[in-house]
């Protein structure tokens, strides 16, 4: 019985229920895509570096997704809250009729329990067609061969979806029934006559906070950009709180500022319906501030989220070109001959190699050569974070006839220094321009170094050329040193680089392959030599995977917060029409005809949508500006392009549940007519 009533009642509230469904069909489908990345290994032909990349990739979504779900929850939570508000009226009804509290609680979980189960088949069918284009994405991502592709689905992803909104939904239910228990039935019948409550009165402690609020956010946007986000710090966390309380203060303060500024200018404040507009908004902000607050910042996330996302990409893309030049590189603790000590261990890794170059990394065991003797002389370029690291740790030396057979094996040509002559190396430099910058105005100033006693003139060009295939970037600074200054110094590392031999990238996986077989069955290899292997099809499926977490990652959190933040405005806009329905009836009373309703109703609407997007926006124009600097300093990407490509989806999603509200609320008000 109660299953038919609630059907009945779902297909006569269909218009109503519209916006909820599609929002719930909208979060099951991404949610299903997003965790069915592993299942998408089966139809690609990957390295086991690329493989355990997925795999990663794979944890981290289900991390995220936790943190998600708890974001859907309230969404879900928060939409079937407004659902029991607008229909109060009927629940009330119901009780007149003789229905116990119980059965209409019944009642609005069957409801529930039917949307639910239609919504995440929906969702569900959805996510299993979108995901296909997801596989795509993240086949591109890590170049490989498409000419394997079937038809994927995700028998764990599909499990996932089920259980956490099985979940969701069941606590939903249980909110349901104690909504209802606790609304008396005079409550629930002159639902539509309640007026809301006014919570701060006070105009002097409105102007009061107002300034405060805008004192906070100045604040906070003045320390971050003066400090940056590159370091996470508790300069940084002050910074966020500040911000924060700034926001919630603004909203809080807002409404009786706003109207008090809006009045003094008598014209504008009695013409049209401005003054029911206004108090309409004053109104609903008053009593919403705190989650019109947090959805400020959710926008504030989403723009930065999408509009930096690519921009990281670019940087990952640039730093990653300097960290391959060969297609191996081994690398080993002091003076040893790696190819002879694979043969004493039973592995020949010569059979790979067509060219190679093994060379030694020194350091000085007399007279101990720190970085210092360089970033001393530009100690004010050196970050505070990393001042004690830049200066204390060994600098180290390559030997000038080892360089140029590595940059001979690129194509590349070398450098030649005479005997009183060093130079600067650094592949950090490449992709670090906080470093390449203290390095170049070390060079400008044309200093000379010391060493053993010696005083060398240095290279006025900076080496950043790379001489060691790794996922990260090798030596952050080497002195390049003619081949005699070597001599009694201490062998630091032994570095063994080379190209494979035939096919390159399939010696390289087959190498890869064999290395990780035997790797596993010699284990003490690694503890006994410090190994380290890397080659250049790791290097580019770290660099993959890496592109695609922060892609993935971007878009999955941004559209989740994108979404919930239009949603929970759209829910109390039409919860607003939903209760005012007798308000306009009035207006339409006392002379109003429907255009002008219809314009108070947008202009209503448009206001309480722009306020939060219009404060996260004024955010985002720092935060971007400061993300900006921060991967400058990083790699010398600039990411302001992104901004209009976010400004478009965001403009598309929340201006959808924009249209779709004020249509919604327009119906609402205007079936009081009928």
């Amino acid at each position: 019985m109660f299953f038919k009533l609630a059907l009945k009642n779902i297909r006569k509230s269909f218009k109503d229920y519209t916006l909820y469904f599609l929002t719930l069909t909208f979060a099951v489908c991404i949610f299903y895509v997003f965790n069915s990345i592993e299942a998408q290994k089966a139809m690609m032909s990957i390295s086991r570096s690329a493989s355990a990349m997925l795999q990663t990739i794979t944890q981290l979504m289900g991390m995220i997704s936790v943190f998600v779900s708890f974001i859907l929850g309230f969404l879900i939570v928060y939409a079937n809250n407004f659902l029991i508000r607008k229909r109060k009226k009927e629940f009330g009804i119901y009780m007149t009729l003789g229905m116990e509290k119980g059965k209409v609680a019944k009642l609005l979980v069957a409801e529930t329990f039917l949307i639910g189960v239609l919504s995440l088949g929906a969702g569900l069918l959805a996510g299993v067609f979108l995901s296909q284009g997801l596989s795509v994405v993240t086949a591109k991502l890590f170049e490989v061969d498409m000419t394997g592709y079937t038809f994927i689905f995700s028998p764990d992803a599909f499990v996932k979806t089920i259980i956490y909104f099985g979940v969701i939904f069941l606590i939903v239910m249980f909110a349901s029934t104690v909504s209802i228990s606790k609304y008396k039935l005079i409550d629930l019948i002159n639902a539509e006559k309640q007026n809301e409550k006014q919570k701060l009165k006070n105009p002097v402690i409105t102007i009061i906070l107002f300034i405060l609020s805008v004192a906070c956010i100045g604040t906070a946007y003045k320390l971050v950009l003066k400090n940056g986000i590159l370091y996470f710090d508790k300069m940084l966390a002050f910074e966020i709180i500040l911000g924060s309380i700034g926001t919630f203060l603004f909203f809080a303060s807002l409404p009786g500022f706003f109207l008090k500024l809006i009045q003094s200018n008598k014209k504008r404040y009695f013409k049209g319906l401005n003054m029911f507009i206004l108090r309409q908004i004053n109104s609903r902000i008053n009593t919403a501030h705190i989650s019109i607050s947090l959805i400020c910042l959710m926008l504030f996330c989403t723009i930065g989220i999408l509009s930096t996302g690519m921009g990281l990409n670019d940087a990952l893309n640039d730093s990653y070109k300097y960290c391959a030049p060969y297609d191996v590189s081994f690398q080993a603790n002091g003076d040893v001959n790696i190819i002879d000590m694979f043969k004493g261990y039973g592995f020949d890794i010569s059979k790979y190699i067509d060219k190679s170059v093994e060379f030694k990394v020194y350091m000085q065991s007399e007279n101990k050569l720190t970085k210092g003797v360089i970033f001393e002389k530009v100690a004010d370029l050196v970050p505070e974070n990393y001042r004690a690291y830049y200066m204390e740790t060994p600098l180290f030396l390559i030997r000038n006839s080892d360089f140029n057979k590595l940059m001979l094996l690129q194509g590349i040509k070398g450098i030649q220094l005479s005997e009183n002559q060093v130079a600067i190396y650094s592949d950090y430099a490449a992709t670090y321009a906080e470093l390449k910058n203290c390095l170049l105005e070390y060079l400008d100033k044309k200093y000379t170094i010391t060493i053993s006693d010696k005083i060398y003139n240095v290279c006025d060009t900076l080496l950043m050329d790379g001489v060691i295939t790794t996922p990260s970037s090798g030596i952050m600074l080497a002195l390049i040193v003619p081949d005699k200054l070597v001599e009694g110094s201490t062998v630091y590392q032994t570095i063994l680089s080379f190209n494979c031999n035939g096919d390159r990238k399939s010696t390289q996986l087959k190498l890869e392959d064999d290395m990780y077989n035997f790797l596993d069955k010699n284990k003490h290899i690694v503890d006994e030599s410090g190994l380290i292997a890397s080659t250049g099809e790791t290097v580019k499926s770290i660099a993959a995977g890496q592109k695609a977490l922060v892609t993935f990652l971007g878009i999955y959190v941004g559209l989740i917060f994108l979404i919930t933040s239009a949603a929970v405005l759209a829910l109390q806009q039409l919860s607003e029409a939903a209760d005012n329905r007798c308000r306009y009836e009035i207006l339409q009373k006392i002379g109003a005809d429907d255009s002008l309703i219809n314009s108070a109703l947008f202009k209503q609407i448009a206001i309480y949508f722009l306020l939060p997007l219009a404060l996260a926006c004024v955010h985002s124009i720092v935060g971007i500006k400061v993300a900006n600097d921060a991967i400058n300093e990083a790699s010398g990407i600039n990411v302001l392009t992104n901004i209009i490509v976010t400004a478009i989806l965001i403009t598309i999603i929340y201006g959808s549940y924009f249209l779709a509200t004020y249509f919604s609320s327009k119906r609402i008000i205007l079936r009081s007519k009928a």
